[in-house]
């Protein structure tokens, strides 16, 4: 499935297009960002870093029935890498951060990057496909100036990513 990413604050066009390819093959969730007018700015170079204060793809999924437990996953254009699992009841909020064994890859692309996921089910603990729910973002700060370009796959028109009603079925058709 290949879908378009929109301003979060419109979800109207970007000026900085990106594109998500996603699809669940075999055990494997798979996603491609190409993120297109980036500066490729790097606020952190260690996983787990606030890896937001910079350019980032990411990509938030519930793989279950609640969704106030989702993961967050983050990749920078240096390859760094965020993941963590998110306890989110609207209320309350806090991250865990689990051992990874997923690859994240980045490729460079003219005025741009490509990121590259290949997640196994087990990772996520994914038993049914039909139960995923996810949100794609992507934050460009143009080399690092404040004011972000937020861009989701569907926008929650706000500031804010963390907002799981706006996750969507995973569906590849």
């Amino acid at each position: 499935m290949l879908k378009n990413l929109y301003d979060n604050y419109t979800g109207e066009e970007s000026g900085f297009p990106t594109t998500l390819s996603y699809r669940h093959e075999g055990q494997t969730l798979y996603f491609t960002f190409d993120c297109h007018r980036s500066k490729k700015f790097s606020a952190y170079v260690s996983d787990n870093d606030p890896l937001f204060l910079g350019d980032v793809a990411e990509v938030f999924i519930c793989t279950g029935d609640d969704l106030s437990r989702y993961y967050e996953i983050e990749v920078a254009p240096n390859g760094a890498v965020f993941f963590a699992a998110i306890t989110n009841d609207g209320k309350n909020f806090s991250s865990d951060f689990p051992e990874r064994h997923f690859k994240a890859e980045v490729v460079s692309l003219d005025r741009g990057y490509r990121v590259i996921l290949e997640i196994p089910d087990a990772e996520l603990g994914v038993t049914d496909v039909g139960k995923i729910r996810f949100n794609a973002f992507r934050i460009e700060t143009e080399g690092g100036t404040p004011e972000k370009n937020l861009l989701a796959l569907n926008p929650t028109l706000c500031g804010k990513f963390h907002l799981p009603e706006f996750f969507i079925p995973w569906t590849e058709n």
